[in-house]
């Protein structure tokens, strides 16, 4: 699996990151890298069965002590 993993994101960086590098889109490279590495990151890590905490119950305690209950 992780090798599915690696081979799809190799995939991915050739199709989308090489062209804007090649054009010089400097900021658009920055963003879709940084969002790569953390997709990479997180698909890396439920491939090696790494159990990912949920953001659902930090979200909800900031909401709520912005907005009150």
């Amino acid at each position: 699996m992780v090798i599915l993993v690696i081979f799809a994101y190799a995939l991915i960086i050739y199709w989308d990151l090489i062209p804007l590098y090649r054009e010089k889109l400097w900021r658009e490279f920055g963003v879709n890298m940084a969002l790569t590495l953390l997709t990479f990151a997180i698909a890396l890590l439920i491939s090696v069965d790494v159990a990912i905490p949920s953001p659902v119950y930090p979200i909800k305690r900031l909401i709520i002590s912005i907005l009150g209950k």
